[in-house]
């Protein structure tokens, strides 16, 4: 086990757990008042690190099935778990039991999510486009909406519904059967470039007009919603839970009424 501990890929993927725990804590205030909008800044800081390990893993040659396993639990800890705490102390937990069901519901999809990937990734190894949203970017879009809500000065969520409801529809893009475009599927041809450059000006105006925290909502809030606008225009056949659902039949094991008559 100690290799474990001393190779290089695994100290990223820790210090993404770490920052994972430490926006808990300060989401729940336990060393003194809430400070939301650093535990937002370290959701953020969790999925640099995410984005750091992998190619640590190649740059080095070190990466393992250990892990691949330890980045899993790591994202749900630090995108699933944090952000659903986040949202909980910080707009939905007037709404009582309700908030804490949205909550648990995002923490849940996330997991789904995850498992889905791995499962694919181990049958047909890595795709050209992510199936549903992933929990990382699900996880970000939310430290992103806390921070700007921070970063304009409000104390309280004045309508806790909307943020439940957010929370809703990305807990369901996340296990949803939409394909979210990854930067294997970005071709480097001049209208990409020229649409690159103007969407990254635009959102360095945002930032430097505004706040650094708006130009995060601006960014994560475009890929979330990429997924269906392009499902709907290229009129993909998505389905909102997952493409390979089972009857009730299917699912409790039972004959259906047509397959007794043909007996």
């Amino acid at each position: 086990m100690i290799r474990h501990f001393i190779n290089p890929p695994n100290w990223f993927t820790s210090a993404g757990i770490f920052c994972g725990l430490y926006s808990i804590v300060l989401s729940t205030g336990v060393e003194g008042p809430p400070n939301y909008y650093h535990a937002a800044m370290m959701v953020l800081f969790a999925s640099v690190f995410d984005m750091l390990d992998g190619r640590v893993a190649r740059i080095t040659g070190r990466g393992s099935d250990f892990g691949i396993q330890l980045d899993s639990l790591a994202d749900v800890v630090s995108f699933g778990i944090a952000p659903a705490v986040l949202l909980y102390s910080w707009g939905i937990h007037s709404l009582g039991v309700w908030g804490l069901i949205g909550s648990f519901f995002f923490v849940l999809c996330g997991a789904f999510r995850l498992a889905r990937f791995n499962c694919d990734a181990e049958i047909s190894g890595p795709a050209t486009h992510s199936e549903g949203l992933t929990i990382t970017m699900a996880g970000g879009t939310v430290a992103a909406a806390v921070m700007a809500h921070a970063a304009s000065g409000r104390i309280g969520v004045e309508h806790p519904w909307n943020v439940w409801v957010l929370a809703l529809l990305l807990s369901l893009l996340m296990v949803s059967s939409i394909p979210y475009r990854t930067p294997k599927t970005l071709r480097l041809s001049r209208e990409t470039m020229i649409l690159s450059a103007l969407f990254w000006g635009m959102l360095l105006l945002v930032a430097v007009q505004y706040r650094v925290s708006t130009s995060f909502v601006v960014l994560l809030g475009t890929y979330a919603v990429s997924g269906p606008i392009e499902a709907i225009f290229s009129r993909k056949g998505v389905t909102l839970i997952d493409d390979q659902d089972l009857s009730l039949d299917e699912l409790f094991g039972t004959e259906s009424a047509d397959e007794v008559i043909e007996r």
